[in-house]
């Protein structure tokens, strides 16, 4: 029993600290910042809304802020274009980015 209840203690430790492997993505969308304009952060945050099929919204957090100011802050920036990977961790789409330039056009 004592065996038993050591394993789903591992697993359950485990399964919650599991992050999804890296994809490297170029995403265009509209950056935005989670906590003013989405209000799903504590703190500032950059995130990028990606409009896929059927109209969908898809919301990805920067592990870290990059051109906050220039970019995600005080409302949104249409036309974003995003080079990193992405990694699902606890269930949210982390961007890692390598690069954020706004769409020429």
């Amino acid at each position: 029993m004592k065996k038993l209840l050591l394993i789903v203690a591992v697993f359950a430790f485990a399964s919650g600290l599991y992050a999804e492997e890296a994809k490297e993505v170029t995403l265009k969308g509209t950056g935005t910042c989670a906590k003013c304009s989405l209000g799903t952060a504590d703190k500032c945050t950059n995130a990028l809304q990606v409009t896929g099929k059927n109209d969908k919204v898809t919301t990805y957090i920067f592990a870290k802020n990059i051109s906050h100011g220039d970019y995600f802050c005080k409302g949104e920036t249409a036309g974003l274009v995003v080079k990193g990977t992405v990694a699902t961790v606890d269930g949210k789409l982390i961007l890692t980015a390598a690069s954020v330039e706004k769409e020429e056009g």
